[in-house]
């Protein structure tokens, strides 16, 4: 019997005009909160904190596992960036099926 090896999830903003939000791993809740804690920001916050940053994407390429705490990520960032849309790049597999399902996937721009 195989084991899948659950690879730890990480969250982390990638320096650059504009910086990206890079997401790896399988991220929960757990990991989200870690990632704001590092910020000096509750899960409320983050998302207007992340656009005042100019984060205007997120790398979902090396995402394993996303949770619904990821959901509440970029549904946060993305009334700030209006009328601009945030990005999601490289969202595939069970990460992809969660943004589909919850229709999280037309309120953004998959690339």
């Amino acid at each position: 019997m195989t084991v899948r090896r659950r690879l730890p999830g990480r969250i982390d903003l990638e320096p650059g005009v504009p910086p990206i939000l890079r997401v790896s791993g399988d991220v929960d809740f757990s990991t989200v909160d870690g990632f704001c804690v590092r910020l000096g920001v509750d899960q409320a916050g983050v998302g207007r904190v992340l656009a005042s940053k100019g984060v205007r994407e997120i790398d979902l390429s090396e995402a394993t596992f996303i949770d619904s705490a990821v959901l509440g990520l970029v549904v946060g960032i993305a009334p700030y960036l209006r009328p601009d849309r945030l990005r999601l790049r490289g969202a595939s597999g069970a990460p992809l099926a969660v943004l589909e399902i919850t229709g999280v996937d037309r309120l953004v721009d998959l690339g």
